[in-house]
């Protein structure tokens, strides 16, 4: 498993904790700025490290939430790169690429994506997220 030493990991999180506080604050600009200051401070290749894929799924989550499709995109590929590299998690990257599939219109893909995560896991992904996904998956489903 890669782990970042104690330092790198101390500076990473410094970075992440001001992006953060950046969302909080509602200021998306910052919080982009600190969140590529702190994706920087990975050593390279970023595919490598465990905690690259949470600190991409954080920031993911966080433009996700706020709708900045641009920065989503970045930020999903990013983490598809690491679990794609290590193998993180079944299922949770083709949750969220459905999901932001669905948010830009690419239903046909959305639905792909979620039929993956349904085959793959059943409907554990959707069980604490917003119901319109799995409405959305049951309506086009033949199940």
């Amino acid at each position: 498993m890669a782990v970042l030493n104690s330092e790198q990991y101390h500076e990473v999180v410094l970075k992440g904790k001001q992006a953060v506080s950046m969302l909080q604050a509602k200021d998306l600009d910052g919080f982009i700025k600190y969140a590529e200051e702190g994706w920087a401070l990975f050593p390279d290749p970023k595919i490598n490290w465990n905690q690259a894929y949470n600190y991409a799924k954080m920031v993911f989550k966080g433009t996700f939430e706020n709708q900045k499709m641009e920065w989503v995109k970045v930020w999903l590929l990013r983490m598809v790169e690491n679990n794609n590299n290590l193998s993180l998690y079944d299922c949770e990257c083709q949750y969220y690429e459905g999901k932001y599939y669905f948010e830009i219109g690419e239903y046909q893909i959305a639905y792909e994506k979620f039929r993956y995560v349904v085959i793959g896991s059943d409907f554990r992904y959707f069980d604490s997220n917003d119901t319109k996904y799995l409405d959305f998956y049951k309506s086009k489903s033949p199940i």
